[in-house]
Parts: C-alpha cells; structure tokens; sequence
C-alpha cells in the first residue's frame, strides 16, 4: 500500500496548475476552493509532501502566494473528520477559521479545526510542516481543541518545541521507514501532543510572549470588523485598544508588512470575495471596503491582482 506521496507544480502544464493544485489540496488537506492566484496563474508553482504515519499524515508544502476558500458546502460533503497542526517554518499565511482571524510567519504553530469555513492566504513564499490527525484521535490526545477554530501555541516552549523537532525529523525519515516503524512513531507523536493540550488548559505558565499574541489577535480582529472606516489607521487601531502606537507595532511585528499595508491588504482581499461571491456593484464595495472612490480602489486593485474589479465579477458570472 502506497504510503509516501509527491506533488510538483513544475511538471504540471501551467494551464492546469490551479485546477491540479485544487486537487492536491483536497487529496493532502481538505477541499478548498482556489479563489485567486496573484498575477499570472500559470506562473503559481508548489510542492508537496505527504507521508502516511499510523492513522495520521505528514505533510511538508512549500507555495507561492495564492487563496482558497472553504464553504460550508466543502464541509458537509468531506469524507475526512480532521484536525491540523501548522508549523511554519518560513514564509507568512493569514487564515480566517469562522470568523477567528490569525497571521502566522516563520516559528509559529497553530491547531485548526477541519469542520472551519472560511479562507487562507499565503501572503509570501511560505514553507510549513502540516501534522493531520484524525478527530477521534485528537479527542483523546487534545480534547480542548473544541474550544476554537483556531489555537495558536507558544513556538518557544518546550512542549512545542519538543513535537517540532520530531517532525522535522520524521520529514526526512519517514520514506526509509517500515510500516510498523511508521506506527511507533504515530504512537510517539500522539504522546507528544498530550502535553500541548495541558498548556492551552493553562496547566503551564505562559510565555513572556503570549500577551503580545493576545493584542495582536485583537487588534487584526478590529481591523476585520472595521474595514469599512476610511479613517482606520494604526493610531485609530491602538485608541481602541488603549495602548501607545509604538505598543501596538511592537505586537504586529510579525505581519511581514507594515500594518498601513496590511490594512489595505486585508480590503483588497474583502473586496476580491465579495466581487467573486457577491452581487453588489463595484462602487457599493469599493465604499464598504473602505476606499475613498471606486478609481482608486481600481487601481490599488489592478496593481494587487493583475486584474480589474470588473474582471473578477465577469469571473463570477
């Protein structure tokens, strides 16, 4: 029985790179659909790894900047029941997991829930290792991770760090392994994660980092909920949260970019799902998304994506 498998992009026509690499998203993690791919979508390249471990699967993807979306129709028509483990290892994605909104970069490692709507987007050439367990498996090993989409854990403590070694390891090991070597690793692995469920219970102090998590999550979760306000700006952002400007950089340092152009990135993005997924005209969302006109919302537009807003929605139709 096939237990290692390897998807390049580069040996892919770059007509059929985007319908393929839908198809590998729903073979490897779940079914999402490919709503943009920045510039030319031939020219979208990735590579992925996937190595079977017990009831669980490695996997290890490197990917150029692109989106998907998750639809609740994706999710009442999977025949997987999983959670996912992300660790980053470069590179920078956003996720938004029913409404809970998260940036990841280099060092970070998250717990998702596969039940989730919502999008992704690689904001930069990103790297990661991607555990996906079973969610019988994961009520056993990590029964708190009901209590939300998203869970981001502290990279720098030991536990994390503990399982973040062994799967670089396994990564590289895993194909010259036996099936019954693969199960004791599986039964390793399921060990280590124990103890990421007693940290996110609270059973270990926090690190000195985690507050700055904590108003990072806030405040891209006002910007979110705010997008519609012309006047969002870091120094609105950090009146709400009742912290200096300096603070609030401080936190969002591990955005990639400034958090002026994440702003604005995170209105083009609105903008594209609702020209794909809406019907409103484009100067309605232009507005709501907080641009000052529908010109200069085009062109921020056309120089993001390649394309005009009228595009898109010709797209939809």
């Amino acid at each position: 029985m096939q237990q290692d498998w390897h998807w390049d992009l580069a040996l892919i026509p770059p007509s059929d790179r985007v319908e393929q690499w839908f198809e590998i998203l729903s073979t490897t993690y779940l079914a999402f659909g490919i709503a943009m791919v920045p510039g030319r979508p031939q020219d979208f390249d990735a590579k992925v790894r996937k190595h079977a471990m017990g009831a669980m699967s490695l996997i290890r993807t490197s990917a150029l900047p692109h989106r998907g979306r998750r639809t609740r129709h994706h999710v009442v028509t999977s025949t997987r029941d999983v959670i996912g483990l992300n660790f980053v290892e470069s590179g920078r994605l956003g996720l938004d997991l029913n409404g809970e909104r998260v940036v990841l970069g280099p060092g970070d490692v998250m717990i998702w829930d596969g039940n989730a709507t919502g999008y992704f987007e690689v904001l930069e050439p990103v790297v990661k290792t991607t555990l996906i367990v079973p969610r019988s498996l994961a009520a056993t090993a990590l029964p708190s991770y009901r209590e939300s989409y998203i869970q981001l854990l502290p990279p720098g403590h030991q536990p994390t760090r503990s399982l973040s070694q062994v799967l670089f390891t396994l990564n590289e090991q895993l194909p010259a392994m036996a099936t019954g070597a693969r199960q004791a690793s599986a039964q390793l692995v399921t060990e280590l994660l124990k103890p990421l469920d007693r940290l996110r219970g609270g059973d270990v102090a926090k690190p000195d980092r985690w507050p700055a998590y904590q108003l990072r999550e806030r405040a891209l979760g006002y910007i979110d909920t705010n997008l519609h306000d012309a006047k969002l700006s870091p120094v609105t952002i950090a009146a709400a949260h009742q912290v200096s400007v300096r603070t609030l950089y401080a936190a969002v340092d591990g955005l990639g970019m400034t958090l002026g152009a994440y702003i604005r990135h995170r209105r083009l993005a609105r903008s594209y799902d609702d020209l794909l997924f809406g019907s409103d005209p484009v100067a309605v969302i232009a507005s709501r998304c907080g641009f000052g006109s529908p010109a200069h919302f085009s062109r921020l537009f056309r120089d993001r994506y390649g394309l005009t807003p009228t595009t898109v929605r010709r797209q939809r139709a």
